[in-house]
């Protein structure tokens, strides 16, 4: 058994922010300024200067941290090497924490560029994406669960509005149009063959949907298609997160299409003819967005496909502001709360199933509050950001450790620029 060094000095966490972070990551942010910090840990932010990034490399350098952070990618700092882009934690010599809170497909650039990185820690919130980060060859994996910081959650108040949509309404004709300018045709009608498979059997993802599609192609596109993807995989994984895109837009349009005349807010981004009846609510910030979800007896959603598998930041968010959560079914969701104790389930497929649970909670105060009161008790229970930033903290002080035991005695995998122990 290895005997752990004591931590001699201060751990030194620098994290980046690019200004692009999602909603949901700032429980996350906002949890680590309150609970990261102790007498062995230290945390400074760093906004990105995106007009003169040298800047803040200089600022971060000065700082001499351990660990540098940031959120899905977007705070790594780039520089050109001889042959290939260098990111600052491989200059600066640090350990580099990557939470992953998005869909892996949307940076994968900047994952492929980092494949020969040594050091990088990704922290997943979706299983899904630990899949295809290890389909790449990172090593350092590690599963962080989502969470709320309650701080962020508006005090409860008067339920004025019945019912919202939490989530975007695109309409699916308009996701396709964009893609003919960017797409050849056979490429663009086998995405939407893809995407609507992933509709009818929602429990599966383009990244696998695709496998079993193609084998059913001619084998004069197979082989072009597996040419595209081979000769150009950053193109490729942009046309499965297109693809998601659409899967995503068919399923929430196919639900709000039949809820016309329904007193209706979409708490989400809006493109296309929206049925009669329904309003849209003017967001611009986290804080409007978690309002209107607070003022709601019953908030709709769908998982997106950018939550393959997990529970995400928005159902937490809906559950905390004490109001219901109706969501769709997949086998992972009993795995994260009580189907029909804490939440209310449907078949994203069966208008029938959602119109009457629709009615049914909406007409039921008691029931409604009932499944609320429990839903909010399990978000308090397991969900909170505090244990969360705890796991993070025992999780660096280990790697801070091994890296400390490298160092001392001269460990050869550590001078070769080895990966860290999981």
């Amino acid at each position: 058994m290895v005997k752990l060094l004591p931590l001699m000095e201060k751990i030194k966490v620098a994290l980046l922010l690019s200004g692009l972070e999602n909603f949901g990551d700032f429980h996350i942010i906002e949890s680590l300024k309150e609970f990261l910090p102790d007498d062995t840990v230290e945390l400074k932010i760093f906004s990105i200067d995106i007009q003169n990034p040298a800047k803040t490399v200089g600022e971060v350098e000065e700082y001499h941290p351990h660990f540098t952070m940031d959120f899905n990618t977007k705070g790594i700092i780039w520089a050109e090497g001889d042959k290939e882009k260098v990111p600052l934690h491989a200059v600066l010599g640090t350990v580099h924490l990557t939470l992953v809170t998005e869909d892996p497909l949307s940076y994968a650039s900047n994952l492929l560029n980092l494949r020969n990185t040594p050091n990088t820690v990704f922290l997943i919130t979706d299983l899904r994406f630990g899949e295809f980060l290890g389909s790449l060859g990172f090593p350092n994996i590690f599963y962080f669960t989502p969470c709320v910081n309650f701080r962020l959650i508006p005090q409860k108040g008067e339920k004025d509005i019945n019912l919202v949509f939490v989530g975007d309404a695109l309409e699916p004709s308009l996701v396709v149009e964009n893609w003919k300018q960017t797409m050849d045709a056979p490429i663009r009608d086998f995405g939407i063959e893809v995407g609507e498979f992933c509709f009818r059997n929602p429990e599966i993802t383009p990244l696998y949907a695709v496998e079993y599609l193609l084998s059913l192609m001619n084998p004069q596109f197979q082989e072009s298609f597996n040419k595209f993807r081979k000769e150009n995989p950053q193109a490729y994984f942009m046309w499965l997160l297109q693809v998601g895109v659409y899967t995503t837009a068919r399923r929430n349009w196919f639900i709000l299409s039949f809820l016309e005349g329904t007193e209706l807010t979409i708490v989400g981004r809006v493109e296309g003819d929206l049925p009669e009846g329904f309003a849209v609510a003017d967001i611009s910030s986290m804080e409007e967005r978690l309002n209107y979800i607070n003022r709601a007896k019953l908030a709709l959603t769908a998982f997106p496909s950018f939550v393959p598998s997990g529970i995400g930041f928005t159902p937490l968010e809906i559950l905390a502001c004490e109001t219901a959560l109706m969501i769709n079914y997949r086998h992972t969701l009993p795995s994260f709360f009580k189907p029909g104790e804490e939440i209310i389930i449907y078949n994203p497929l069966d208008r029938m199933d959602i119109e009457e649970k629709l009615l049914f909670y909406l007409e039921n105060e008691e029931e409604r509050n009932l499944i609320v009161q429990k839903g909010f008790n399990a978000i308090k229970a397991k969900y909170s950001c505090t244990d969360r930033i705890q796991f993070f903290k025992e999780l660096i002080r280990d790697i801070f450790r091994q890296v400390t035991q490298q160092k001392q005695g001269g460990n050869e995998s550590s001078s070769e620029g080895g990966e860290i122990s999981n």
